[in-house]
Formats: C-alpha cells, sequence, structure tokens
C-alpha cells in the first residue's frame, strides 16, 4: 500500500510540474505580448507535446484561472498591504506611485485581461474583481473621496482603473512619470 502512495504522490507531483510549465509558457506568452497565446504556442513554450498540454489544461479558461492566482498573488501583494499616512498631498502621490508600479510591473496581464475580458468569463469576473479591490484601495487610501458628489467619486474611481493606465500609457503614450503626474493633477484638481 505504502508503494502505490507513493507512485501516486509522484504522477501528482509530475502532473503538478506540468501544470507549472504550461502557465509559466502562457505567462512567458503574454509577458512578450501575445495576448492570446495559442495551445500550439503555449505547447511549443512549455516544451511539451500538444496533447500533454490538452490533458493537463482542458480549455483556456482553466488556463486563464491558473494564471490569475499568480498574478494576484503578485498584484495584492504590492498594493494591499500598504498603509496610507500623511497629508492628503503625499497620500494621493504614494497610492499613485504605488499603483504605477504595480500596473507597470502586470502591464501585459492587464492588456491580455482588456483584450480578452468579452471572450472568458474568468476575465470578466477577476476584472470586476480588481476593479472592485482597487475602488476599496482607493477609498481607504482617500477616504476624503467618499465626501465627494457621486460624479466626482465616478470620475476618481475611473481615472485609478488599469484601463485609465493602460489609455495614458499606450494610447496617449505618455511615460510612467508624466502618467503619475496627470493623475495626481487630476486628484488633486477634485479633491483640493
Amino acid at each position: 500500500m505504502q508503494n502505490g502512495k507513493i507512485k501516486n504522490d509522484g504522477r501528482r507531483l509530475r502532473s503538478l510540474n506540468t501544470q507549472n510549465a504550461i502557465v509559466d509558457a502562457l505567462m512567458n506568452l503574454v509577458q512578450r505580448g501575445i495576448l492570446e497565446p495559442t495551445a500550439q504556442q503555449v505547447s511549443d513554450e512549455a516544451d511539451l507535446g500538444i496533447r500533454t498540454v490538452f490533458r493537463q489544461i482542458q480549455d483556456k479558461e482553466t488556463l486563464f484561472i491558473l494564471m490569475d492566482e499568480r498574478v494576484k498573488q503578485n498584484y495584492a501583494g504590492d498594493m494591499m498591504n500598504t498603509t496610507p499616512c500623511g497629508d492628503i498631498k503625499s497620500r494621493i502621490k504614494e497610492l499613485v506611485v504605488m499603483e504605477a508600479r504595480t500596473y507597470e510591473s502586470n502591464l501585459q496581464f492587464l492588456r491580455a485581461t482588456l483584450a480578452n475580458k468579452w471572450k472568458y468569463k474568468t476575465l470578466q469576473k477577476n476584472y470586476k474583481r480588481n476593479q472592485k479591490n482597487l475602488k476599496a484601495l482607493l477609498y481607504s487610501w482617500l477616504p476624503e473621496v467618499k465626501e465627494e458628489t457621486k460624479a466626482t467619486q465616478a470620475f476618481l474611481t475611473s481615472i485609478n482603473s488599469t484601463g485609465y493606465w493602460i489609455e495614458l500609457r499606450e494610447n496617449q503614450q505618455l511615460s510612467v512619470e508624466d502618467a503619475c503626474a496627470l493623475k495626481i493633477q487630476a486628484f488633486e484638481n477634485a479633491l483640493l
């Protein structure tokens, strides 16, 4: 019986290692700007047969769920384990800079989510969750926002979103510094 358990544990470990290799491959491809890699691209990147990929990962929803677990750990670790302090101007600046750092380190994953969320329920759910968490973060760092009109609250929540960051960086082609300065100015104009 002991041998059977060890054999099964070995299979599970190999299966887990294979799944990790597949998720690593997906993340590498996304980081290189391939926002929706094909199964063949993932297979090639992981140096695994296409059948192995399909045996380990049933569909792209499952693959995005596994990728999200990894990204979420980095994302949450960067932003949710901080404590706001100081006057409103310093809190605005710290919040914007902290978010910019997190957005930049996850930029391709954010782009992939925005590009594909209309196709995958997992990405829709993740995007809603992340926007809800960003709103909670905004209100914890800047409780003054709660005292503003609904229109101002909606405006500040919008400019604090990941979609707006991508708009500033890609469509407006602003540098990180210029995008931060623009957001800081918008927050200061609305709250001071």
